[in-house]
């Protein structure tokens, strides 16, 4: 026998799971400890608690190692936790993370108490299932449940579901029922239970709409990289000679040397040669794709053109939606694949080499940067507000923040790229930014929760597959900037860039572009001006012990330099941008 923790823990580690993510509190300790004193197993992973510096964060983190690893758990205190958790969650929920949620809970005795004598439990609202209520809509399940004997069937329902849906999975019960040392131990394994619907079916009529159109174009989404199907995929397009995109949720799913890429499909900032493709299809085969508010121009002018697939459904232009399971279905699109009349292939084969020159040239405007240096700008921030802001004039421009940081001798294989949601995400880091390996970019693309790069890196260093690389505009590190201190405490050798403007850049953009208009001497929008912090001295303050301040080329190159070779835990790089520069593409 044993605890319904243990239980739910082992049931995790058979799928590679080696961390619980979280902050500890009475209604869920005896999850952590039982994830502290999980014993060694021969070919499992080694289980440890990751204590993050805030719930937000413990959920980005459990958000990221979801990406990496295809499933993780966090668990934080009930309600005001919980609450703080449900922004990550939602997040995870449209971009296809699978994170199970555990939540210890109050107890039947608690609730009755409450709704009959109204002696609220601790962290309650005054409802007995506001936890419940709150997460139903962000999760693919979400239960409570108060029995011992339903534990096991529960937590296994969970977890397939997790796994099955891509989404995360919500599982609620009292705190003496986590420890409860009466459970059974897990039997058998778990898989993902996917029904084929009309998958087989629908394949076939994909390949016969690709071999009569003249001018296909495929896109690549999230579901491709989340059910591990980069493989069949790339086949996909070597045999059928087709011209591909991919969304930025999807970036390095497949590889971008694969022939025939067009670049990145970021909505209406795509580059031209991407939109011009799309727009010119005569047939769109959107795989797994989910598509947000800045690809709706683009696709709605599409839609009697795109067959897409997604959340376990396949829909035809000028046809009722089917369901169809994603694996079966792109499985049986591989095995189907021909190659396309000599023709079309030749048509096509023309369309690359002029697509790949534009790509080359792309790529030659690549972009990133970082390094230490001499401060120009003072930072301290004055002891009363000022009345007009003052923009940065001097520093560095995004363009070369991002040439800089794409050069070939930083940018390598060992890292994970981890872009925040700042001016950089929708042009260069998205259009130009090189790909050094698969698999190797998160980003919060659609959600677009500013903040969750510095959170995910804390995620994405646990397995030790990669490095962290997050480049997060000064806003949005200040929303979690403590998670420094947990990649400190936990010796993660990440690299933090901070691109510090001054301001809420993408903000003041979409609000007053005439700012960054050249010769422009207004100030920024009064909400979109930030306060100044000295980045390097809050860093080692909490345990960073390398930092560097930037503002120039020269002074970033070598503090990059420094950072990859810096083995000591985390880097953070303080780069300098001008208030008024924007990314090229903008």
């Amino acid at each position: 026998m044993a605890t319904s923790s243990d239980y739910i823990i082992e049931r995790l580690r058979q799928h590679k799971v080696e961390a619980l993510f979280g902050v500890p509190a009475v209604y869920c300790a005896p999850l952590f400890q039982a994830a502290e004193q999980a014993p060694r197993m021969p070919g499992r992973p080694d289980f440890r608690t990751v204590v993050t510096s805030s719930d937000l964060e413990a959920g980005y983190a459990a958000d990221a190692y979801a990406r990496v690893r295809g499933l993780s758990i966090v668990s934080v205190a009930y309600g005001v936790g919980t609450l703080s958790l449900i922004n990550a969650m939602a997040g995870a929920y449209i971009e296809r993370s699978p994170v199970v949620v555990i939540n210890g809970g109050p107890s039947n005795g608690n609730i009755k108490t409450q709704t009959e004598k109204g002696i609220l439990f601790s962290h309650s609202m005054g409802r007995p299932h506001s936890d419940l209520e709150a997460f139903a809509p962000f999760t693919a399940f979400c239960e409570r449940v108060t029995e011992l004997a339903n534990v096991p069937a529960k937590v296994d329902q969970a977890i397939v579901t997790a796994l099955s849906r891509q989404h995360p999975v919500y599982l609620e019960m009292p705190q003496d029922l986590l420890g409860d040392p009466n459970c059974p131990k897990p039997v058998g394994t778990l898989a993902p239970f996917i029904p084929p619907g009309t998958a087989a079916q629908a394949a076939q009529s994909t390949v016969a709409r690709i071999k009569a159109a003249r001018n296909p174009v495929l896109i690549v989404g999230v579901e491709v990289q989340r059910y591990g199907l980069a493989a069949q995929v790339s086949s996909i397009i070597n045999k059928l000679q087709l011209p591909w995109t991919t969304t930025l949720l999807a970036r390095s799913t497949l590889s971008e040397q694969l022939p025939r890429f067009l670049g990145v499909f970021n909505g209406d900032k795509a580059p031209p040669s991407v939109t011009k493709a799309i727009e010119d299809a005569d047939l769109v085969v959107a795989l797994g794709a989910v598509f947000g508010s800045g690809h709706a121009r683009i696709m709605l002018s599409k839609f009697d053109q795109t067959i897409r697939t997604w959340d376990g459904k396949v829909v035809f232009p000028k046809m009722p939606e089917q369901p169809a399971g994603f694996p079966q279905y792109v499985r049986a699109l591989d095995q189907q694949a021909f190659q396309r009349p000599s023709s079309q292939a030749d048509d096509g084969q023309a369309r690359d080499e002029q697509d790949d020159s534009v790509r080359v040239e792309e790529d030659g405007e690549s972009a990133w940067d970082g390094d230490r240096g001499t401060a120009i700008v003072q930072l301290a921030v004055s002891p009363t507000p000022k009345t007009v802001p003052t923009p940065v004039p001097v520093g560095l421009t995004y363009k070369e923040l991002f040439d800089t940081i794409n050069e070939v001798a930083f940018l390598d294989p060992s890292f994970t790229i981890i872009p925040d949601t700042f001016l950089g995400i929708y042009s260069a880091a998205s259009a130009a930014l090189r790909m050094p390996s698969q698999n190797c970019f998160i980003s919060s693309a659609l959600w677009a929760s500013i903040g969750h790069s510095v959170g995910a890196a804390v995620g994405a260093a646990i397995p030790k597959e990669k490095r962290p690389l997050v480049i997060c505009g000064d806003g949005g590190f200040q929303m979690t900037a403590q998670a420094l201190s947990t990649m400190a405490r936990m010796n993660m050798n990440a690299i933090v860039i901070v691109v510090d403007n001054g301001l809420y850049g993408y903000e003041q953009w979409l609000l007053d572009k005439s700012y960054y208009r050249s010769g422009a001497t207004k100030p920024p929008l009064p909400y979109a001006e930030l306060s100044r912090w000295a980045y390097g001295d809050l860093a080692s303050a909490m345990g960073v012990g390398m930092t560097a301040k930037v503002d120039s080329v020269a002074s970033l190159r070598a503090a990059l330099a420094r950072a990859k070779a810096y083995a000591g835990g985390p880097s953070l790089i303080h780069a300098i941008v001008q208030s008024r520069s924007l990314p090229p593409e903008l």
